[in-house]
């Protein structure tokens, strides 16, 4: 390395000197010295003029030493430069790569450094010390380079003890010491004396340290001095295969390097063997190394990006990425495409390191995002999805898009959505993204359904749940949903592995005070002194897992209440048989409230062993078992569990085989039930009057049920009014009815001839029920005043309804949610509740949600529907037969539009209807930004999904609504 002549602490001619004869030039004496000594005169010839000078000036030593010639002070400054010079001329010879020549100069002026005489060997001013310690090291670096590495050491070793002789009062300076001391340590080392050469290496980095504490010289110097004895300390460690030694001492070295490069110094190299060094102490390819060193600083041609598509992630890489991810402060993005799922190393060994690599990744200051198989993560957010820019949202018009973005960013969801987003990717991938997201997780938990989810990639969720260490702004995993992926029993055997207790951790306060009933609440002194740490996740969803089947199950059940905060578990067609239900009492250990076991064959025999093993989990409060084959001696267990149960609020016994006696014997308990408040009793083939009897007596007697679901069951013609006499004795507030075949009479039947009317019901659903205008005009008489929602879709209806319509929105003042779909209509269906929803203020009516599909509206209903865009939040309008004339038409109307949603899929739409969209709502946007408190019209979400609408013409909408109208979403 080569440096001015004027940096700081050269000023000493005797730290000049010294700089001189290391591989520091100082100013321009050096080179100059190689030309001159490269001219025709001397190049690879023996420069006898110079060496008869020498050896003129050694017979003056000696005449001086016989007291011939005065040993005064001229003769010690003319013996000095004298062998000074000879020394220069052997370096020069020496960097001219004329080693043999530099090596026996250098024996021609070693007598020139010795008297024999004492006063004149110690005589400070002639200090022939130092001028045999130059002597000795420039013959050893000659020697060295002719391979006469004995020769080297001999020379050194002289050197060193002339160096360190004399304890603390050594007269050697300690530039000059740790200089000769790193020689000795590099030959030992091309000897193989590795153990000994590393001592000295280390005593001179040591010494450096020591001595740039308190000595006034140039930080690059001192850098390049630093990186010299670690690169050679470093290569000594490794060579004794000392890794961690060699791999602090690179890293260092590397540091140091940093000096250099902004001083705009060269290094010599140095870096490029540190990092060679590095790659065989940290078991990484040079390549990698040199990747990681310039991520971590910035550096290379790619800055703040790190590719590591193509490197393996061994163990030793993933280390140093860690290692990276730690220090930097430049690096934004790191992207991994990685194609080879072929692991070389033990997978526990694998999901350790890579979950410290994402803690690194999530805790990384600098970085913004990184990329998966094509996945954009923020390490910040994992659970926001970020959707790629396109050209224009690159260029200046990027800076309209800071708004949406802000509002995306706030709407964080209870549960991290991840389904299907793994779905394509190896299992290293998946790996790294559950990794992700769960120890950067923010939500609730996580939802990974239908993304082929094997063991491989459960091991890894087990291993990342149990991890003991996570970023102090996320969350511990509470709700893990694994719907629709490929366990089987050896996954299950695995993610029963995640509730086993974790020794000598304390246990996470969120894990204890989970619950409104927790033991611990208000003893903290017992919360101390909990020293088991049990994994946080209290939420299981492993539904529509077929190969799980029993004794998959079985090693669920038995992991989970092995952790006594467990709440929810969701199996729905798991493979379960009644054999898988014998060992459920376990849970009766946890503090289960929810439990769904629906869509699986476990007959009335398993739904027996249900029922026995709730008796005990007094916290239960939802119990599904749809579809589960349940007949007679199923629904008499039920029975007794209902009514005995302090705490059941919610069954669902849906698409079984209750039938008629069945029925009775569940009401028959359900009736007594303290608590129950919901059931759901669909298709279940009940038709007899006694059926009906007892489910109205279950609704008379049961005073906290608030929710019935029939649907499905066609009862017989006398059946309807023993149900429908109930509702005004009852409490309840949600009955859904749908395809129960009730028509105009039977739905007069059901509701009493309108005798049983009630202000109580706020939800009814009649779907696929033929009941016809003549019906809706009955229920409009009997329910209105109550009703908050009312889904009559498929029933019937025609345009002859609307003063019906009108009667039951005018009449229901609580009413936010009406269903008209499927429903012949016809354009003028809904014109008098229009008419009468424009004539009054907004606030006089509570209908928010209208839902008009497949109602045959056609354009010119759509544009009967404009007075009311106003005051709606939702209107559906899905396969009305709208065109792009009557959504122009709709837009051009000066009325207010203020609507979360309008769905317009399965139309007849174009683009001019699409542009006459987006001109309307491009005009009201820029209204508001010139005068934010003038009301406009705005629609948050328009589906135009099924519509004549081309890729291209969707495409170049988004780009425009982004630009435009970012605040509008449309649903192509």
């Amino acid at each position: 390395m080569k440096v001015l002549k004027d940096i700081e602490g050269v000023e000493d001619q005797l730290v000049y000197e010294i700089m001189y004869f290391s591989p520091i030039e100082v100013g321009d004496e050096r080179y100059i010295n190689q030309l001159y000594f490269q001219t025709d005169i001397y190049s690879r010839t023996w420069p006898q003029t110079m060496v008869d000078r020498m050896n003129a000036q050694l017979e003056q030593l000696k005449h001086c030493e016989l007291g011939i010639l005065s040993f005064d002070d001229n003769f010690k400054r003319k013996h000095r430069e004298a062998v000074l010079f000879h020394c220069k001329m052997a370096l020069a010879y020496l960097d001219s790569r004329q080693a043999r020549i530099a090596m026996k100069l250098c024996e021609v002026v070693l007598p020139a450094t010795r008297s024999s005489e004492p006063r004149i060997q110690t005589d400070p001013e002639a200090d022939f010390d130092f001028l045999r310690v130059v002597s000795l090291s420039v013959m050893a670096c000659a020697a060295r380079r002719v391979k006469f590495y004995q020769k080297a050491v001999d020379a050194l070793a002289e050197a060193k003890t002339i160096c360190l002789s004399g304890g603390e009062q050594t007269r050697a300076h300690p530039l000059m010491t740790s200089l000769t001391l790193l020689n000795l340590s590099a030959v030992l080392g091309d000897i193989d004396h590795d153990e000994h050469g590393l001592r000295w290496g280390l005593e001179a980095l040591a010494m450096m340290y020591n001595l740039f504490s308190t000595m006034e010289l140039d930080k690059t110097v001192q850098a390049y001095y630093f990186v010299l004895a670690c690169h050679n300390a470093a290569l000594l460690n490794v060579k004794l295969g000392r890794w961690a030694d060699a791999a602090e001492l690179v890293d260092e070295g590397i540091e140091f390097t940093k000096v250099l490069e902004e001083a705009h110094c060269h290094d010599d190299g140095l870096r490029r063997k540190l990092i060679a060094i590095g790659a065989q102490a940290k078991q990484v390819p040079e390549g990698f190394l040199v990747e990681a060193v310039n991520a971590a600083n910035g550096w290379g041609e790619e800055r703040g990006v790190w590719n590591l598509s193509f490197w393996d992630f061994s163990i030793g890489e993933i280390r140093e990425e860690i290692r990276v991810l730690e220090q930097t402060m430049t690096l934004k993005q790191i992207i991994i495409e990685h194609a080879d799922d072929d692991r070389r190393y033990a997978p526990e060994t694998e999901d350790w390191e890579l979950n410290r690599f994402i803690m690194a990744v999530v805790q990384c200051q600098s970085l913004e995002l990184i990329t998966i198989s094509g996945i954009d993560f923020d390490p910040r957010k994992v659970w926001r999805r970020i959707k790629k820019r396109g050209f224009l949202e690159t260029s200046w018009y990027a800076s309209a898009l800071n708004f949406a973005n802000i509002l995306e960013d706030a709407r964080k969801p209870e549960v991290g959505q991840y389904q299907q987003l793994l779905k394509n990717l190896n299992h290293f991938s998946k790996k790294l993204v559950i990794t992700l997201v769960i120890l950067g997780n923010e939500t609730g938990g996580v939802d990974l359904s239908e993304n082929g989810i094997n063991l491989t990639s459960v091991s890894a969720i087990v291993n990342t749940l149990r991890f003991p260490e996570r970023p102090e702004r996320t969350l511990h995993v509470k709700e893990v949903v694994l719907r629709g992926n490929d366990l089987d029993l050896s996954s299950a055997k695995e993610l029963a592995r995640t509730w086993d207790p974790i020794p000598g951790t304390p246990w996470p306060v969120e894990d204890l005070l989970l619950g409104d009933d927790d033991d611990f609440a208000g003893h903290e002194d017992q919360l101390a002194m909990r020293k088991d740490n049990s994994p946080g996740v209290t939420s299981l969803d492993v539904s529509h897992n077929q190969k799980i089947g029993d004794q998959g199950f079985e090693a669920l059940v038995n992991g989970v209440s092995k952790f006594s905060k467990f709440r929810i578990l969701k199996a729905d067609s798991i493979g379960l048989t009644p054999a898988g239900c014998l060992q459920m009492e376990a849970l009766a250990m946890t503090r289960l409230f929810c439990l769904c076991l629906s869509n699986n064959a476990i007959l009335s025999e398993g739904t027996q062993a249900v029922c026995k093993a709730m008796v005990r989990c007094h916290r239960l409060k939802t119990l599904q078992l749809d579809n589960c084959g349940i007949d007679l001696a199923g629904a008499t267990a039920l029975s007794e569990l209902v009514r005995g149960h302090m705490s059941l609020q919610e069954i669902s016994l849906a698409h079984n085989k209750l039938r008629d006696q069945g029925t009775i014997a569940f009401c028959t308990g359900a009736s007594d039930s303290p608590c129950l408040q919901s059931v759901n009793l669909c298709y279940n083939e009940i038709f007899s009057d006694t059926a009906a009897e007892a489910v109205g007596d279950m609704m008379r007697n049961c005073e906290t049920l608030v929710e019935l679901i029939l649907s499905g069951n066609h009862l017989h013609a006398t059946a309807p009014p023993q149900i429908g006499s109930a509702i005004e004795h009852s409490h309840i507030l949600t009955m859904q009815l749908e395809d129960m075949g009730f028509t105009a009479d039977s739905i007069d039947d059901f509701l009493d001839h309108g005798a049983a009317e009630t202000q109580d019901l706020q939800v009814m659903v009649l779907n696929n029920n033929p009941v016809g205008d003549e019906g809706l005009t009955i229920i409009a008489e009997c329910l209105s005043i109550g009703l908050t929602d009312l889904s009559i879709s498929n029933c019937s209806l025609t345009h002859e309804s609307q003063a019906t319509l009108l009667n039951l929105v005018s009449l229901s003042p609580n009413l936010r949610s009406l269903d008209l779909s499927n429903n012949h209509l016809g354009p003028t269906g809904c014109s008098d509740m229009v008419d009468w929803m424009t004539q009054n203020d907004k606030e006089s009516f509570s209908l928010r949600t209208l839902e008009l599909s497949g109602c045959a509206l056609g354009d010119d209903g759509f544009l009967q529907l404009v007075p009311v865009l106003g005051s709606l939040n939702y209107l559906g309008l899905r396969n009305n037969g709208i065109t792009s004339g009557g959504l122009t038409e709709v837009m051009a109307a000066s009325q207010m539009v203020k609507l979360q949603t309008l769905d317009l899929e399965g139309n007849d739409i174009g683009e001019p209807g699409v542009h006459a969209l987006t001109e309307r709502f491009q005009q009201e946007h820029k209204r508001s930004l010139w005068n934010p408190k003038q009301l406009t019209s705005m629609i948050d979400v328009v589906i135009l999904k099924n519509n004549k609408i081309i890729p291209s013409l969707a495409a170049s909408t988004e780009a425009f609504l982004k630009i435009h109208n970012p605040l509008m979403t449309v649903v192509w």
